[in-house]
């Protein structure tokens, strides 16, 4: 039997010719369905795959999925206003920055007890005698001071030489025999030398026939 003839409230449809007599019927079966020990029609089947069923679960996901994104992005807010205000809102945080102001108060105060002390150490540097330069020279003094700075390193022993060669005197015969004493190093050094550079050359060749042997 054909039950779209009847409305759900058991009632027959105008539009159909069926008996009126079949409503009692109509209202038990619809009771049976609804308890589920009457399957589903294939009509019913074919509502519940039909394309507009689909988009209507679809939407029901994504407003489901937004009201998802809409709470995360609320709790963002959330966090962010908290980490925010959380110098005004939060106990120990409040505690802590009052102690770093005290803290930093106290520091300030001792500056300020000890400004006289401050100042007399600040000003030691240009107490005493130093070189007056005027403003437009003091790049050129800057690049001055480095260079001469390895030869004032030796100024001593060059002052010593200095001293040394005015004591000296070329009168008294000493420096023929400096000369001469130097004259006799130096030969001995070429000997020496020459000696060296033919016993390399012996050791090179005795070095030559090993490998050769």
């Amino acid at each position: 039997m054909d039950l779209r003839n009847f409305s759900k409230s058991g009632e027959l449809n105008p539009w159909s010719d069926a008996d009126s007599a079949l409503s009692p019927l109509l209202n038990v079966l619809n009771i049976v369905e609804k308890l589920g020990y009457v399957q589903k029609t294939k009509d019913d089947k074919i509502k519940s795959s039909s394309p507009s069923i689909a988009l209507i679960a679809l939407l029901k996901e994504t407003s489901k999925i937004q009201r998802e994104l809409h709470q995360v992005d609320l709790d963002n807010q959330r966090r962010m206003q908290d980490k925010e205000t959380s110098d005004i809102t939060h106990l120990a945080v409040r505690e802590k920055r009052i102690k770093d102001i005290q803290s930093l108060n106290g520091h300030m105060q001792s500056i300020i007890d000890s400004k006289s002390q401050l100042k007399t150490r600040l000003q030691q540097p240009f107490v005493g005698d130093f070189v007056k330069i005027e403003a437009q020279y003091h790049r050129y003094a800057a690049e001055l001071f480095p260079q001469i700075a390895p030869i004032l390193a030796d100024l001593t022993t060059h002052l010593e030489n200095i001293a040394w060669v005015k004591s000296l005197s070329f009168s008294d015969g000493k420096m023929d025999s400096l000369l001469s004493d130097l004259n006799n190093t130096l030969a001995g050094l070429q000997t020496t030398f020459q000696l060296l550079c033919q016993m390399r050359n012996n050791m090179a060749q005795f070095h030559h026939i090993d490998i050769k042997s």
